[in-house]
């Protein structure tokens, strides 16, 4: 099946400071309740764009229409999530995706955000309010994860490998303690602002640590800073 991979032409025109967005997933009712939800949440203007059950239904319908944001569920029939966003990052390597899923596994989490650089990964136990608010950090050009989200087993490594790791990792990159731990938490997507309620700092300190951590790693955007986090497994 040939796939086009011009975005512009089958862009769907839309208000202006409409999102439009496709859900994929094959749960009916899930699906019904949220396209209401979003169609009628007072904060975002959300044109729903179309809805498919599967992988498969999902590439026959973007040939035709694509939407600012796709929201795609992991378990599927025919054609699963993780099957089919590496067809999407071919065909439409623009085209923003959020995971919305009910799987919790950090290994999960990790293919999705470290193997297939998805825009986001929440959770189907999360408000609507949260969902909202990742669709608007996608959109800015973020990368957003439901809260207290694990990029890893919290048993994975044992307090005192930890502690060698973390000398070592800090002497590599010359990090300091608080830049090593700021950096663990943009690991999880999390704000300057939140980051500073969480350390009893300012958001100003952490945008010059965030900053500093940026030269000392020569990466220049924040979703560079958290594949750089959950590569080296910090989050």
């Amino acid at each position: 099946m040939e796939i086009a991979t011009d975005c512009s032409e089958r862009m769907i025109p839309t208000e202006p400071n409409q999102i439009s967005v496709f859900i994929a997933d094959d749960h009916t009712l899930y699906v019904d309740a949220l396209v209401i939800a979003l169609e009628h949440y007072p904060a975002l203007t959300v044109k729903i764009l179309g809805t498919a059950s599967n992988g498969e239904d999902l590439l026959r319908q973007l040939r035709l229409k694509l939407p600012d944001i796709l929201l795609l569920d992991l378990n599927m029939p025919v054609m699963n999530g993780l099957e089919v966003i590496p067809v999407l990052r071919e065909s439409y390597p623009g085209l923003p995706i959020l995971v919305v899923t009910k799987y919790s596994d950090p290994k999960f989490v990790r293919e999705c955000l470290q193997v297939h650089n998805v825009a986001g990964y929440i959770l189907k136990t999360s408000s609507l309010e949260e969902l909202t608010e990742g669709i608007q950090q996608v959109l800015e050009g973020n990368l957003y994860m439901s809260k207290n989200l694990q990029l890893f087993p919290k048993d994975l490594v044992e307090e005192e490998d930890e502690t060698v790791f973390d000398e070592n990792f800090l002497a590599k990159y010359n990090l300091t303690r608080r830049e090593l731990e700021i950096l663990g938490l943009i690991a999880k997507a999390k704000s300057n602002s939140d980051i500073a309620v969480h350390l009893f700092i300012s958001p100003q300190t952490v945008g010059a640590h965030r900053k500093n951590i940026m030269r000392k790693l020569n990466i220049s955007s924040t979703a560079g800073l958290v594949r750089f986090a959950i590569e080296n497994q910090l989050g």
